[in-house]
């Protein structure tokens, strides 16, 4: 499924009927992808012809938000179960301007540390520190703004939420947080994705998986998932966690293991993948050998016979 769609099915959980992206890079190709209606809930698109950090854009985008009522802000590379109508209430019962979802953490180093007071009030805020922090509490990703936050950053400029914004609320006490117990994944580095995508796949089994064999002589090793207009060749093996999205091809005798393959791709026939994450309309030539922990980009083409060497990247 992809994450635009994950993340508008969770929103609409919440009650969330309306999102805006805030896009820059690719933003007419993104149009064109995802449309203005996703998993039901209605998208708008708020464009940076530079880019403005991560405060910027909600300034940017102030003219499509409501000026009465709180609204959500949440990176586009999370993952999680966050229960955002609880979060949303707990931010009107406390009157604060900001609430902050927190989630906690071995090692907050590569994240925001957060610090509390007992009554969930945030007293410190450290983007990623340098040095390991004692706190585990770390920010989420996703927060709850009131639209007096909007006004309070300046327009026409990059802005940092995290460096500018939050620090003033935590100095005026008007910072909240909201600890979030369930699953949480920031995917916006590779091996985080993977985790992700194959810690979910063991948790839940999709129900568009199927059996382990069938008369054709393919087989699938469970947790695996296929998405729709999947085709397997005779004798192809596709298995353990190996997620195959839509329109996904694999040849005679193929091997498919522990590997995310994005839609349209192509796989050879007597072709080996395994432990790797190849991209859409990707083709992979007849007795390839894709070595473990590759990352091949979209679009590329690897010739018949070819061995990628382990934790290679291919990005044409």
């Amino acid at each position: 499924m992809p994450l635009v769609e994950s993340m508008a099915r969770w929103l609409s959980s919440g009650g969330v009927d309306r999102v805006i992206l805030a896009v820059n890079h690719l933003s007419d190709k993104l149009k064109i992808e995802v449309g203005h209606r996703v998993a039901g809930v209605t998208v708008e698109f708020s464009v940076e012809e530079t880019p403005l950090g991560t405060a910027g854009p909600i300034r940017l985008a102030s003219n499509l938000l409501s000026k009465d009522e709180p609204f959500f802000v949440t990176n586009g590379d999370i993952v999680s179960n966050i229960d955002i109508t609880r979060m949303l209430v707990m931010h009107q019962e406390t009157k604060a301007d900001a609430t902050i979802a927190l989630v906690s953490v071995r090692d907050p180093s590569p994240y925001g540390s957060v610090l509390t007071d007992s009554n969930g009030t945030v007293k410190k805020f450290e983007e990623k520190p340098a040095a390991h922090s004692a706190a585990s509490h770390v920010n989420a990703g996703v927060y709850v703004l009131s639209p007096k936050v909007v006004d309070s950053i300046p327009e026409g400029r990059p802005v940092s939420l995290e460096k500018e914004v939050f620090p003033k609320l935590v100095r005026n006490g008007r910072m909240r947080g909201w600890m979030h117990n369930g699953f949480w994944y920031d995917i916006g580095r590779v091996s985080e994705y993977v985790r992700a995508n194959r810690e979910l796949l063991e948790k839940q089994e999709p129900k568009a998986a199927v059996p382990n064999a069938t008369k054709n002589g393919w087989e699938i090793l469970r947790p695996s998932f296929l998405g729709t207009q999947t085709r397997l060749g005779a004798g192809a093996k596709v298995g353990p966690l190996s997620i195959l999205s839509e329109n996904v091809s694999v040849g005679d005798e193929a091997i498919v293991r522990n590997s995310i393959i994005f839609e349209e791709t192509s796989i050879g026939e007597k072709a080996i993948v395994e432990d790797s994450v190849i991209g859409e309309r990707v083709i992979i030539g007849n007795g390839s050998k894709i070595g473990h922990g590759s990352i091949i980009a979209g679009q590329s083409v690897i010739p018949g016979g070819s061995v990628v060497s382990p934790n290679s990247t291919i990005l044409y």
